[in-house]
């Protein structure tokens, strides 16, 4: 799992040592895996709603780990759509495909600051700094731009295929 760390490329850390182990035994314990493999179906009816419940949850198990500067929610968002993205590597998680969040961090923040489109246009303000310095409700108007951006590239002509998540949006910038 990609964990929000940058220490790797000598800018400051997100969140300080230890996080990981406080994050994976978050996701052995309290994360309602069995949900997901009982029934997708229902969680993908409310997933905003859950989305937040199951952040929320992270956030505070995390708190005290996040750096000054970064909001707990944030970080703990990137936790959960990067778990959540691993997920669709099994069946009984796909129905919550078209839902899932894409894990926001500087390089995607550096590709949609570049990218041309209407629907990213409400939000450019948001991509100049941290994603992890935003609040939790910010995240969400990214994530709603991201879906219209999704639908835009889907209605331009031509269009060699089709996207069905946000998640698919790193594609365009492999």
């Amino acid at each position: 799992m990609s964990y929000p760390s940058s220490m790797s490329r000598g800018k400051r850390p997100v969140v300080s040592g230890g996080t990981k182990a406080e994050v994976e035994k978050y996701f052995v314990g309290q994360f309602p895996l069995q949900a997901i493999w009982a029934s997708a179906a229902p969680i993908a009816k409310n997933f905003e709603q859950w989305h937040r419940a199951r952040t929320t949850e992270i956030a505070q198990v995390i708190t005290s780990k996040v750096q000054s500067n970064n909001t707990p929610m944030c970080v703990a968002a990137k936790f959960l759509n990067t778990f959540l993205h691993q997920l669709m590597k099994y069946e009984k998680a796909r129905p919550l495909v078209p839902f899932l969040h894409l894990p926001l961090d500087a390089r995607v923040f550096s590709k949609l600051r570049r990218f041309k489109s209407s629907s990213l246009s409400g939000v450019q303000g948001f991509l100049t700094g941290s994603p992890y310095a935003l609040e939790y409700e910010a995240h969400i108007q990214i994530q709603q731009a991201l879906l219209a951006l999704v639908a835009e590239l889907n209605k331009r002509p031509r269009v060699g295929f089709r996207l069905c998540s946000r998640i698919e949006l790193n594609w365009l910038w492999l």
